[in-house]
């Protein structure tokens, strides 16, 4: 299982380096209505705040991203060795039935979706301020310098439980997400594999789709829960007022608003993952 875990932290640093950007960019074009597309967000992000606005929120899942993709594939990998216990290498778990992919895929959703909740909260406030904040400037309340000033503002204000706003819209989304994320794949993987076509590229495709499906499913829930942890009212809202409210105020279209910067931000993110988690897991098993 260590083999998973440090494949695991290596794969979720990568893929942040690479996709942190269009996660901002997803994130801000669905919680605001000043952008017309994923050029355009990135376009004013960078004159008005510089690269640097691209790359808000990105501290804490920096410390936190390699940890938590770690939790994800040791606890899909703990899954996949209760089934089968003397199948842990990488070959051996290539034809594994598909049925046992999806049972592991929960194990390792369920063991991770506690900690990314307060995670994604930090993100996604940083990510759709658009002011930029320094330590030692006089700011609002409502603006933040950096990750801890976010945290103890959010405790102050809200209590512990503020960190956890949005939590029943998280804890659906991954266990919807990643019921396609692994399985399709896997799936992928087996096709290739069967056409003789295995190799890094069709590796990349296939993790590129298996983000794009996980992510695309959960768009209405994931546009929900920005909506929810973006909030400044330091209010409660449940997820089905805001759910609601969205369809009220902007209609059925805006459960899809960022939806292209989401599937963009999805394919790039896990190819990267999966070519540098199946690399790094062959290479410590």
């Amino acid at each position: 299982m260590y083999a998973d875990f440090i494949a695991g932290w290596a794969a979720g640093g990568a893929g942040l380096l690479v996709g942190h950007p269009l996660d901002t960019v997803k994130a801000r074009l669905q919680t605001m209505n000043v952008y017309k597309g994923i050029v355009d967000c990135m376009v004013k992000t960078m004159k008005h705040e510089s690269v640097y606005g691209l790359y808000k929120g990105m501290f804490v899942p920096f410390l936190s991203t390699g940890a938590l993709h770690s939790l994800l594939f040791a606890g899909y990998g703990a899954g996949l060795k209760f089934l089968h216990p003397g199948d842990s290498n990488v070959m051996a778990r290539k034809d594994l039935p598909m049925t046992d992919i999806l049972i592991a895929s929960i194990c390792g959703t369920l063991v991770q979706v506690g900690p990314v909740i307060p995670v994604e909260l930090l993100k996604t406030k940083l990510q759709v301020q658009r002011e930029n904040v320094g330590h030692f400037s006089k700011h609002s309340q409502n603006l933040y310098a950096g990750p801890m000033e976010c945290a103890r503002e959010t405790v102050r204000t809200e209590g512990i439980r503020g960190l956890f706003k949005g939590g029943s819209v998280v804890f659906f989304r991954d266990n919807i997400g990643y019921l396609f994320y692994i399985p399709v794949y896997e799936g992928l993987s087996r096709y290739f594999r069967s056409h003789n076509l295995e190799n890094t590229y069709t590796q990349l495709f296939a993790g590129g789709c298996a983000g794009i499906s996980g992510w695309i499913s959960v768009c209405p829930l994931e546009v929900v829960k920005n909506r929810i942890q973006a909030d400044k009212s330091h209010k409660t809202i449940s997820p089905k007022e805001m759910t609601l409210k969205i369809y009220r105020e902007e209609g059925l279209r805006s459960f899809y608003r960022g939806g292209w910067a989401l599937s963009l931000r999805g394919f790039v993110v896990n190819a990267v993952i999966f070519v540098v988690y199946e690399n790094t897991y062959a290479f410590f098993d």
